[in-house]
């Protein structure tokens, strides 16, 4: 069993922890009214206007001028982060951190400790509350992405547990747009087939799904039938994208950005152990121009490698000298790595060896745990 634990709307969480006036009220953490930016975090009360985070911050202000605009303090999310993290280490040693403030802990085997499923997360929430004094919403199921779903189903500030017998009752009603990788054009896609629900999808020959969905339909009848994100042998991409606070011009920035989202790809990729031969790289600019372009490289999973090939994609977009706001990358090709060492790949080794530390480390501490001097520019910036 799986348990996923997401701190509510973190930025403002940590904002109202450290600051007990901001309780109840409209706070939008991101850019503030008078700049470009956008919102990277917003209240439950600002969510019930309509706002959202990736909304410009003019947008935000125009639908609620009362709210408190705050710039955000990145050092001090990491530093709840890791504690969170710490606490999460407490209760189980298998944790994979699948953001600054959402994690995935392996629950099995620790009704010894910590008694059933639901104590144990009573005892968690508690936990948070009392040591970060910020609520966390849990979920419980059978796989990660079910335990997911049942976190997102539970939110705000909300604990659900789904048995593998109760899996199809719990899926069936909800809408599609549930489960992972199903994005608007999807929903309207299956909307227009009469599919709105889990229960119409499987109901649905898995043909029409072909022709509407392409080969991810396969790849969704693997979800819903307790497939995982690490057991998904049709998986086609892996991606990493990151939209600023404010557009920048700042070339050192934005290549910094990239290599940390770079590394926390690769990251994924030999989790999963595999290589990538193909990356893109993918800029949106302050117009909303987006520019995604393609290479190929010899089969990888360094972050030293893939950021030589994609910088060199990433310096022909740039050329464009216009201001970015999103930035990303996506790995696709894969075959498993089955490399065997060499006395002909010394270089190879070296850095299969210093990756293999550095995701040991990660792993045990959270990703924010280890920076590459190249990418220090980040941790004074406003990024989302």
């Amino acid at each position: 069993m799986f348990l996923c634990a997401d701190l509510d709307a973190f930025f403002v969480s940590v904002e109202q922890a450290l600051n007990p006036a901001l309780i109840a009220k409209p706070v939008i953490v991101g850019g503030l009214p008078k700049e470009r930016g956008v919102v990277a975090s917003a209240s439950y009360e600002a969510r019930k206007l309509g706002i959202h985070s990736g909304m410009p911050t003019a947008r935000a202000h125009r639908l609620c001028p009362h709210a408190i605009f705050l710039r955000g303090n990145f050092e001090q999310y990491r530093w709840f982060s890791r504690k969170f993290h710490k606490i999460l280490s407490s209760f189980s040693p298998d944790i994979n951190m699948a953001s600054i403030d959402e994690a995935y802990v392996n629950i099995k085997g620790t009704k010894r400790l910590f008694g059933p499923q639901l104590a144990l997360a009573k005892r968690l929430k508690s936990e948070i509350r009392t040591k970060l004094n910020i609520p966390v919403s849990i979920g419980i199921a059978r796989t990660k992405i079910f335990s997911k779903i049942a976190c997102e189903r539970s939110k705000p500030d909300g604990l659900l547990v789904v048995q593998p017998d109760e899996e199809m009752e719990f899926l069936s009603p909800l809408a599609v747009g549930v489960l992972p990788g199903i994005g608007p054009k999807h929903v309207a896609i299956l909307k227009n087939l009469n599919i709105n629900t889990i229960d119409e999808l499987l109901k649905t020959p898995d043909w029409a799904l072909g022709v509407a969905l392409g080969n991810y339909a396969k790849v969704l009848k693997f979800f819903i039938k307790g497939g995982d994100f690490n057991n998904c042998d049709r998986m086609k991409s892996i991606s990493r994208e990151t939209t600023l606070v404010e557009d920048t011009l700042d070339k050192n920035l934005i290549y910094a950005l990239f290599y940390y989202l770079t590394e926390r790809a690769c990251a994924t990729l030999r989790g999963k152990k595999l290589l990538a031969n193909m990356v893109t790289v993918k800029i949106r600019f302050s117009d909303f121009k987006t520019v995604s372009k393609t290479t190929k490289i010899p089969p990888s999973n360094a972050q030293q490698v893939i950021f030589e090939y994609g910088t060199r994609v990433l310096q022909d977009i740039l050329q464009e000298s216009k201001r970015v706001r999103l930035t990303g990358i996506a790995l696709s090709k894969f075959q498993y790595d089955g490399l065997q060492p060499s006395m002909f790949e010394i270089k190879q080794q070296r850095l299969n060896q210093l990756n293999f530390a550095l995701d040991q480390v990660r792993d045990k501490f959270g990703f924010s745990s280890l920076y590459p001097a190249n990418t220090n520019i980040i941790r004074d910036k406003e990024l989302r």
